[in-house]
């Protein structure tokens, strides 16, 4: 079941949604959630059906995807690494590779292996929570919103069940919405009815 805006107002500031987000995912078992999200990505078609899967690595209270990576070696894996500009360039998933940026996340070192997003088959989007809209809330930096700006590329926000919603989230004109959302439950396809 999807949870309710913890509100009685239709609309709340994005900042009070990514505290309560914040809140909620700390009670959950991360470990637990990731595993159960992994193995029901390890056996969706469409992801099978994936040669090259952008993704990222987990921080934080994030969906932890390495059980996949490691479950699908034979996929090209790409991992984003944050440029000036709010910019994402991708490259290939090499553990030994990663690096702490500026602000603590893991990426890819400068000299690790680019590669092209345009031949990407599917995205994995990181959210604190999503609606069945398709609606994302990120972490506030607006990177994810910028690289997906017009791409058509399937794009599936990670989250648990806990934090998919039935009410809209508030969306700027600027947000980018996701074609699916894969939780510990199940998966859903978004859209307006």
């Amino acid at each position: 079941m999807q949870s309710k805006l913890p509100i009685e107002h239709p609309v709340l500031e994005k900042t009070q949604l990514r505290q309560h987000f914040r809140q909620v995912r700390h009670g959950l078992d991360r470990i637990l959630l990731s595993e159960q999200i992994c193995a029901h990505l390890a056996h969706n078609p469409r992801l099978l059906a994936a040669k090259t899967i952008l993704a990222y690595v987990a921080f934080g209270s994030e969906v932890n995807l390495g059980s996949l990576f490691e479950a699908l070696p034979e996929k090209h894996w790409g991992i984003p690494r944050c440029l000036p500009q709010r910019q994402m360039q991708w490259h290939r998933y090499r553990p030994e590779a990663l690096v702490r940026n500026h602000f603590g996340l893991p990426e890819p070192a400068p000299s690790s292996e680019v590669l092209d997003p345009d031949a990407a088959d599917l995205i994995l989007v990181p959210a604190l929570a999503c609606d069945l809209l398709g609606g994302r809330l990120g972490y506030g930096g607006g990177y994810y919103d910028r690289f997906l700006q017009n791409r058509l590329t399937p794009k599936w926000g990670i989250v648990p069940q806990a934090c998919l919603l039935g009410d809209p989230l508030p969306q700027d004109d600027w947000d980018q919405r996701l074609d699916g959302i894969q939780t510990e439950n199940g998966f859903y396809w978004t859209g307006i009815p």
